[in-house]
């Protein structure tokens, strides 16, 4: 009797499965977002210009890299962030997920997603609103790093990003 019971779950499970729904990225194209963002990790806090570089050529996938300049604070642009990351979108929340961000006066690295709220498809310009708690990436070792901030598309065309 259980063993028929377990199938029955197993069926119920695979019948209420949705297929995975790709995200489209129009047009497909090379997009820049910059803006002034706050970086916390360990207690220090780091007022930066964070650029992002989204890859979207592909139009169904886009990855993304990205780095920090000073405006303000000379330590920013020592502030690594290593590698290429993928861009999700869920039809409200941008995720890039495969950044490693090492801080110069902290220990460890920030490896864990970044999530951060897509500003639509109608806005001019695009934006990218990074916010605490949402867009902390966990750590090795220490706190998360924490990002606050808003960037705004400064290169390519206008990006458009949807969710079927």
């Amino acid at each position: 009797m259980m063993k028929k019971f377990g199938y029955l779950i197993g069926a119920v499970a695979l019948c209420g499965a949705q297929p995975a729904m790709a995200d489209t990225y129009t047009p497909a194209s090379t997009s820049t977002f910059s803006g002034p963002v706050s970086v916390q990790k360990d207690g220090a806090l780091y007022n930066c210009t964070l650029t992002v570089n989204v890859d979207a050529t592909a139009g169904s996938s886009a990855t993304a890299t990205a780095s920090l300049s000073t405006p303000s604070d000379w330590v920013c642009p020592l502030i690594a962030i290593n590698g290429t990351g993928s861009v999700v979108y869920d039809g409200t929340y941008l995720t890039i997920s495969g950044l490693n961000i090492k801080p110069v006066i902290s220990i460890g690295e920030c490896t864990g997603p970044i999530k951060a709220v897509w500003g639509g498809n109608s806005a001019s310009p695009r934006t990218i609103t990074l916010s605490i708690p949402l867009s902390n990436s966990s750590a090795t070792a220490g706190a998360a790093c924490k990002m606050a901030g808003t960037l705004t598309q400064t290169g390519g065309a206008p990006l458009s990003v949807t969710n079927p």
